[in-house]
């Protein structure tokens, strides 16, 4: 009896031997639950500038694309233009960026293919030595926002609606139109392309504050947000942002100037599926969600806004659009827009190298 333990031991081992032969012989070939995604295809996406609102978007977006696409992930990551250019970096798929971040396009993305649908102004805008290399997913533009503290009898005025319900920015009778500012505004600005929208609103053109050169979008959306200047030139995506907080008009262009454009571009060996969620970001289904952050769709065929500073920022953009190259180094921008704000060069002179 006292041998019973090591006879039970040498059994086990027998048959664990045994066992081994057998499933080298016979690999079970089903995979268990669970243990598919290693097999899945995964997408890697870069942000690395935005205009505002829309990556809350882009989420959306691709959950909808994860869906119909069983077998499909992306892993989303934002970084810096400097972790774009290192030389140990391993690329993504994607790269999502708006003008200014990339100057030299063929000597990081593939030429896209078969690219329908869009308007031809934003297509420019992604277009390098006649070459299509980034693809426009959205823009916004630039309009002049009013505090009611300068108008008190334009507050009383109920908002009207965007087609979500939402407030939008009170906007009076011919605010478009208004040709200069009331009296004894004090307006801020960010230096830039917004120079060009700024100095073909105002038939005068007012004195920029002290700071305006290092004065950059995000210090004036909140300088304006707290109510520290009375006027402001701002972003249509800042605009919709600040509707329902407190009072204000908006002077939106009768043209469209703008780089407020977000662009999507394919590195060397991206997924083969990477090309297809491009085109699923400017379907019509996709498109349609941008109202919900104030941003425009790219499509040819759609209007997203019946109402607001976004409706008549639409209709500006229906009668002409001009977008700045993706691919222009910021400083050419601003210098462009500061010779033509101060009145140094004609519009068509000042745009025409930014193409």
């Amino acid at each position: 009896m006292k041998h019973r333990p090591l006879l039970c031991a040498a059994a086990l081992l027998i048959a664990v031997v045994i066992l081994w032969q057998a499933l080298a012989a016979h690999p079970v070939r089903e995979t268990l639950p669970g243990t598919q995604a290693a097999q899945r295809r995964l997408i890697r996406i870069w942000v690395c500038s935005s205009v505002g609102g829309e990556e809350s978007w882009l989420r959306e977006c691709l959950k909808d694309w994860e869906k119909e696409n069983p077998g499909a992930m992306t892993f989303l990551r934002t970084v810096t233009p400097q972790e774009i250019f290192r030389e140990d970096a391993i690329l993504p798929d994607v790269l999502l960026y708006t003008p200014g971040v990339i100057t030299a396009p063929q000597e990081l993305f593939v030429p896209l293919t078969n690219v329908s649908g869009v308007r031809e102004p934003l297509l420019r805008a992604g277009r390098w030595q006649l070459q299509q290399y980034g693809l426009p997913l959205c823009y916004g533009g630039y309009a002049i926002a009013i505090d009611s503290v300068l108008e008190p009898h334009l507050a009383e005025t109920p908002a009207p609606t965007t087609l979500l319900g939402k407030p939008s920015a009170t906007v009076s009778p011919g605010a478009a139109a208004t040709p200069g500012l009331p009296a004894g505004a004090v307006l801020i600005a960010p230096k830039g392309c917004g120079l060009f929208t700024l100095g073909s609103l105002l038939t005068e053109r007012p004195p920029l504050t002290e700071d305006f050169a290092t004065t950059d979008a995000t210090d004036v959306f909140r300088r304006f947000q707290a109510r520290q200047a009375t006027s402001a030139l701002l972003t249509t995506g800042q605009i919709t942002a600040l509707n329902g907080t407190f009072p204000f008009r908006a002077l939106a262009p009768s043209e469209v100037i703008t780089d407020q454009v977000w662009l999507a571009s394919l590195f060397p060996g991206a997924n083969e599926a990477a090309a297809s969620l491009l085109t699923h970001l400017t379907s019509a289904g996709s498109q349609r969600k941008l109202s919900k952050q104030g941003l425009h769709t790219v499509r040819e065929d759609l209007r997203l806004y019946v109402s607001g500073t976004e409706a008549l920022m639409e209709t500006a953009a229906a009668r002409s659009l001009t977008v700045i190259s993706a691919y222009i180094p910021t400083a050419d921008v601003e210098a462009a827009a500061w010779q033509f704000f101060h009145g140094r060069t004609g519009l068509s002179e000042a745009l025409m190298p930014l193409l």
